[in-house]
């Protein structure tokens, strides 16, 4: 799919980025806790995230907002578009 942007040289076409998979948020916060070798319990108190907040996080029933990954990530040690680069997989596939 197709949009333009207007620029001070006038419009342009461009595709639109692809849409996130915000599902895959919960295998992300999984793998990366096991990556760590952190228990839910350790990631809850490097992060200051309860464990109830990751529990859902994991299980899929909340997203999390901004503040909250970025709190995951660093008491991961990896960088916040590490930690949510499995929302991108496969991304290119719908290019219609």
């Amino acid at each position: 799919m197709l949009f333009y942007e207007r620029f001070s040289a006038g419009l342009i076409c461009v595709q639109n980025p692809p849409e996130p998979d915000l599902d895959q948020l919960r295998l992300a916060i999984g793998q990366a806790r096991v990556n760590a070798e952190l228990t839910l319990e350790e990631l809850a108190e490097r992060s200051g995230v309860s464990r109830q907040t990751i529990l859902n996080l994991g299980s899929g029933k909340y997203y999390g907002d901004m503040r909250t990954w970025l709190k995951l990530s660093r008491a991961l040690g990896i960088s916040l578009d590490e930690l949510t680069a499995p929302v991108w997989r496969d991304s290119h596939r719908d290019d219609s």
